[in-house]
């Protein structure tokens, strides 16, 4: 089971000991019914342990919030899927694929017809609403802890010690503080957000005040890197290309001549008072070829689907979810759709006062590599790939 990461810092609630009180005939009702999960306040949480009904075991500290944990555990992330989708305005939905033998968890070569399956579905959920949410993808539950764990220990530092470590605009490597970069510039005037970039394991890292960065990342790159290249051959798959297409422009992963970016996202509790025009992260398309998001359990982030309407693309536990960036809508000619997102200020007064936490794994080809649409159209004017990104850095981040 994938913990919920960092800010409500969920209590879990394991019942012990049976009673035949209300409050267990409530809780009873909720595990008939399938919840997998209903929040607790003090009081009951005293109720609960006076009558001897529960223990509470504590991750990663106890706070005034709890959930119940009796039926999480057996929950698959197509279940979780169902259930966060409940009550979602209807329209477009962002589809659910599972990886199967495409997982990292596989090292044999999966066979043509998961190749061709995975293919569809991800060619489906591309040429619809450009996003997708991954099952079975095998990143570990322990990289993405230890990681989420090491990236709110460097944003939880004082602002002096961050700014020593301030991003490099040539070799994209450091902290990027709130206000330094802005991404919705026509709608709105304060983003409240920051950051840390890494393009490289052996860059710019924290490592006196965060040792554990540096392995947790490069854990993480490892296996992000493997699963991208499975990606990008489904990917080739589905648009009846050659195998490694894709892949041989995406050769330099994590080295000199690419700027692929695995970037610590730190969204901070919204100040009582705030600036008009206010908003944890603007409209945008990603850069690249595509993005994989792994989302904390606060919420918030939208994406725009073809309607113009937005879309909650509500965090379910033990997937990742994955998004067309601009690189890959103009090499496809357009059939795959890089979708504009963004992070709202959350209404609910909880949230506001928590913190949220994202890592995204930003995927670009190499820098040299020419951009321009495979079907030999002139719907894109060919590019070079570090052409495209620095033009689009400039644009956002204010130096």
């Amino acid at each position: 089971m994938h913990r919920p990461t960092g800010l409500l810092q969920t209590t879990y609630v394991l019942m012990f000991l049976c009673s035949y009180s209300s409050l267990l005939k409530i809780f009873a009702f909720h595990l008939c019914f399938g919840f997998s999960s209903c929040l607790l306040d003090n009081a009951t949480i005293g109720e609960l342990k006076k009558n001897k009904i529960v223990m509470l075991i504590s991750w990663p500290q106890p706070t005034s919030v709890c959930r119940l944990g009796c039926v999480v555990a057996s929950l698959t992330p197509e279940h979780r899927y169902q259930q966060k989708m409940e009550g979602i305005t209807p329209g477009r939905r962002i589809p659910l694929v599972d990886l199967g033998q495409l997982g990292l968890m596989h090292d044999e070569e999966p066979s043509q017809e998961e190749w061709q399956r995975v293919a569809r579905q991800l060619h489906d959920a591309f040429t619809d609403i450009g996003f997708v949410y991954l099952t079975n993808h095998g990143v570990s539950d322990d990289q993405m802890d230890h990681l989420f764990k090491s990236s709110a220990t460097f944003f939880n530092l004082d602002e002096e010690t961050k700014i020593r470590y301030q991003r490099d605009p040539e070799k994209q490597q450091g902290y990027v503080a709130v206000d330094r970069e802005t991404l919705d510039t026509k709608e709105m005037s304060h983003e409240l957000r920051e950051a840390y970039d890494l393009s490289r394991v052996d860059g710019l890292f924290p490592d006196v005040e965060v040792p554990s960065l540096r392995p947790a990342a490069a854990s993480f790159y490892k296996s992000c890197t493997t699963l991208t290249n499975r990606l990008l051959i489904a990917l080739a798959h589905s648009l009846g290309l050659e195998r490694n297409l894709f892949t041989s422009a995406h050769k330099g992963l994590c080295k000199d001549n690419n700027l692929t970016c695995l970037r610590l996202l730190h969204y901070p509790p919204v100040p009582d008072t705030i600036p008009e025009n206010t908003i944890r992260c603007g409209a945008h398309t990603d850069y690249g070829t595509i993005t994989l998001l792994f989302q904390d359990n606060m919420g918030g982030l939208q994406v725009r689907e073809r309607g113009g309407s937005w879309v909650e693309a509500v965090p379910v536990p033990g997937t990742i979810l994955v998004n067309v960036g601009d690189l890959l809508q103009f090499w496809t000619a357009d059939k795959f759709l890089a979708t504009e997102h963004r992070v709202l200020i959350p209404k609910e007064e909880l949230q506001r006062k928590a913190s949220r936490h994202s890592i995204a794994f930003f995927i670009n080809p190499d820098n040299s590599v020419l951009i321009k649409p495979l079907d030999g159209s002139s719907s894109h004017q060919p590019i070079t790939v570090k052409d495209h990104l620095f033009y689009k850095l400039r644009k956002s981040h204010n130096y």
